[in-house]
Parts: C-alpha cells; sequence; structure tokens
C-alpha cells in the first residue's frame, strides 16, 4: 500500500491500525484479521471520543473490506462501499472474494456501484442502503494517471503478461500444473512475462515448478510490479492473461486483448470487446494466442479524462 500511497503522491496523513506486513500464506492471513479488526476497532473508539462524525469508506472484495466493514457495523458507524453490488452469482466462486463481498454487502449502508447491474443488485437484495451511480469504477481514474493510454503494442518484439494469483489458480495442484504448462507451450512462439505475486512464487516453489519455469528462456519471471509500471507493460503486449479483476477493468478501459482465467466474473468490464473467458477462446487458449485470433480482441482505449468516477463519488458524499 505504501507503494502506491508514493507512487499516486497521496498526502493525506496515514494513521495505521495495524502494522502493514506482506501476507503470502493463508496461515499469515488468519494470524493478521483479528489484529486488523482489533486495531481498526481502536480507531474508531479514538474517533467516537473526539465526537467525530464518522464514516469508514471501504473498497472492493478483499478481507481488509471485511474487516473495516465488520468494525463499523459493530461500533454502530456508517459503511460506505465503493464497488458495491457486483457480484459472480457464486457463494464460492472467486474464493473467499465473494464471501467478502456478500457479506459486505449485508452491513453496507451507503452502495457505491459502478454500473446499473450492481445497482439493480443492491436494490433487490439490500434495500436497506441508500444506492449511489459512480457511472464507472474508480479504477479508471487510477489508470488515467500511468499514461499507459498512450502506449502501443510492441509489434517488432511482440510478448504475453501473465498475473495469476487467486485462491482457485494457485492453490489447486493440477490446476497450478496446467497453466505452467500453458506457459511453457505459448513460450515456444512467443516471450511470457509471468508477474509473480509473493503466494504464487511460494506456491511454484512448494509445488516444485519454479525452477522449470526458470529454466525457460523465453519466460521472464518478474516481481510484482508497482501500479503504473505493470499497466504500461501491460499496454504494450500483444495479449495478457490474468485471474484479477482489477486487471480486467484496467485491460478494458486500455483496450488490451484479456484473456480472464477464471470459470466465471463479477465484472462486466470488456467482455465482448476486449476481454474473454478462458472457456470462451475459440479452439483453447493456445490456439486462440499461437493462430492469433487474440489480435481481434484489441479496441481502442476508452477516453480517460474529465469528470470521472472518483469525482463523483466525492460530490456525491459530500452533498
Amino acid at each position: 500500500m505504501q507503494d502506491l500511497i508514493a507512487e499516486f503522491a497521496i498526502e493525506s496523513p496515514q494513521v495505521p491500525a495495524v502494522q502493514a506486513d506482506e501476507h503470502s500464506t493463508i496461515a499469515s492471513l488468519l494470524r493478521w484479521l483479528p489484529a486488523a479488526y482489533k486495531g481498526v476497532r481502536n480507531k474508531l473508539r479514538e474517533l467516537a471520543s473526539a465526537d467525530a462524525d464518522i464514516s469508514v469508506l471501504v473498497h472492493g472484495d478483499t478481507l481488509s473490506t471485511l474487516v473495516g466493514a465488520f468494525a463499523a457495523r459493530l461500533h454502530k458507524t456508517r459503511v460506505v462501499h465503493v464497488e458495491s453490488g457486483l457480484s459472480s452469482g457464486r457463494w464460492l466462486d472467486p474464493f473467499p472474494e465473494e464471501i467478502c463481498r456478500r457479506m459486505v454487502f449485508r452491513m453496507t449502508d451507503v452502495a457505491i456501484c459502478p454500473n446499473k447491474q450492481a445497482m439493480v443488485y443492491m436494490a433487490k437484495h439490500h434495500p436497506r442502503a441508500r444506492i449511489l451511480d459512480s457511472q464507472g469504477n474508480t479504477i479508471v481514474d487510477a489508470v488515467a494517471l500511468t499514461g499507459a493510454s498512450s502506449i502501443l503494442p510492441d509489434l517488432a518484439s511482440p510478448y504475453l503478461v501473465a498475473s495469476l494469483h487467486r485462491f482457485q489458480n494457485i492453490y489447486e495442484a493440477g490446476r497450478l500444473a496446467a497453466l505452467v504448462a500453458l506457459m511453457k507451450d505459448l513460450s515456444d512462439h512467443v516471450d511470457v512475462r509471468f508477474v509473480l505475486h509473493p503466494a504464487t512464487r511460494v506456491r511454484l516453489e512448494k509445488q516444485g515448478l519454479f525452477s522449470s519455469l526458470s529454466a525457460s528462456s523465453r519466460i521472464h519471471l518478474m516481481p510484482r510490479m508497482g501500479y503504473g509500471d505493470f499497466l504500461r507493460m501491460a499496454a504494450g503486449a500483444q495479449c495478457v492473461l490474468t485471474d484479477g479483476g482489477s486487471n480486467q477493468e484496467e485491460l478494458a478501459a486500455l483496450g488490451v486483448p484479456t484473456i480472464i482465467m477464471r470459470e466465471r466474473t463479477e465484472r462486466p468490464d470488456g467482455l465482448g470487446a476486449n476481454a474473454l473467458l478462458e472457456a470462451d477462446a475459440p479452439g483453447g487458449i493456445y490456439r486462440f494466442i499461437v493462430d492469433g485470433g487474440v489480435a481481434n480482441l484489441r479496441t481502442r482505449p476508452a477516453a480517460l479524462s474529465g469528470v470521472g468516477p472518483s469525482a463523483r463519488i466525492a460530490q456525491a458524499l459530500a452533498s
């Protein structure tokens, strides 16, 4: 988080509720949860003692989102949820993000929805929440700040980008082995830049797959990158293979051909345009990429200027 704060030159005071550490295993996350909850609860108590009018704004579907909403609810504090109403329709897919979302929806007082579909979902299932339309996801404002939309694909030295970190992809041994085999097969035809989240690297090493990847001269194993650096690299790629919901939104704004390495997604961004689910790749992912069909997915970058979702949210909350 500190890297993002520095990259975007955020000057608002940062008040830590819990020590910021990297958590790349399930066990470390489980140990973190009670400490994070206690830290947020204590900060809310401090604010309440100062007679402050408090809202707790949480975003997305992470465990920190759930912790913040839960602490606010028990403290009888207003919960504002950004990116509210997105749902895959399946409790356990993606896991645990869908569970986090649905629990947070139930605690939300102000639901800030990125699209009409999300607004309809919240109105139907959680009618007590006040619903606001941000007319898009705040991530497009972040994308605009990176300058990635001006970057063209590298036709002289084409490459793919892979970014995989979801529970279903890295904690199921057979699935992870199949993904590694796909990367190796694709590397026979094009360079692959595989961005490794810390948890992904841990699972690859534990499963004995890391060494075979690193032995390939055309698979470049890269540490997790800064936000702008990753998007600028992705903008120049022939295609991006990702299981990240935020990546899906970012790449939709950039028009980069994207294959979502999941069975389903809670986000509509890019579907039917620059992005498709892995099962929908004609002839399978390998043939779709090697035969060049993926090039047909490229679309023009969105116009990333003017008043964006972040400004609309700020205006709505201030009114």
